[in-house]
């Protein structure tokens, strides 16, 4: 028997080990059963989620189950990566407001309220009535402003342009 078959015997017999392991820790394998359980009662709270929101009647036993058996599965290290397929790419460019889901990310912004691109909303401010730590921004500047002294305006675009 060579190294190579004496290497895959071992690799073999380590893998039942590992099958038979999680087998009887409950935790299953990638793609196992475990899983499947997970991904069958994470759609069943979607489900529930959405009917409550369209206003719809759910049952509380429902909820209590789903939500305990999803517990349970979270307990024993059955749920793997919690993420939202659907949801969409950050904007190019967003700053962080864009990208934490901030008012201009909800279409809350200023822009989206009518104020147009220059309207300045400031935030709130913070608990306690203490002023904030920063000062506030500078106001936009005008588009038809002069350029500063020490530098030229652009040449004109070419005639072929208009």
């Amino acid at each position: 028997m060579g190294f190579l078959d004496k290497a895959k015997a071992a690799a073999n017999d380590l893998t039942a080990k590992v099958d038979t392991a999680l087998a009887g820790s409950g935790l299953g394998t990638p793609g196992g059963s475990a899983g499947a359980d997970a991904e069958r009662y994470l759609r069943d709270l979607g489900v529930l989620a959405f009917l409550d929101a369209q206003g719809r009647p759910t049952p509380e036993v429902e909820r209590a189950r789903v939500l305990g058996a999803l517990r349970d599965l979270e307990a024993r290290g059955a749920i793997h990566g919690l993420t939202l397929h659907t949801a969409p790419p950050p904007p190019p460019g967003g700053g962080p407001a864009a990208q934490s889901g901030g008012p201009a990310a909800q279409g809350g912004g200023p822009a989206a309220q009518g104020g147009g691109p220059s309207a300045h909303t400031p935030p709130p401010p913070p608990p306690g009535g203490a002023a904030p730590a920063y000062p506030p921004p500078p106001p936009p500047a005008d588009p038809a402003a002069p350029p500063p002294p020490g530098r030229t305006a652009p040449p004109p675009p070419p005639s072929w342009l208009a």
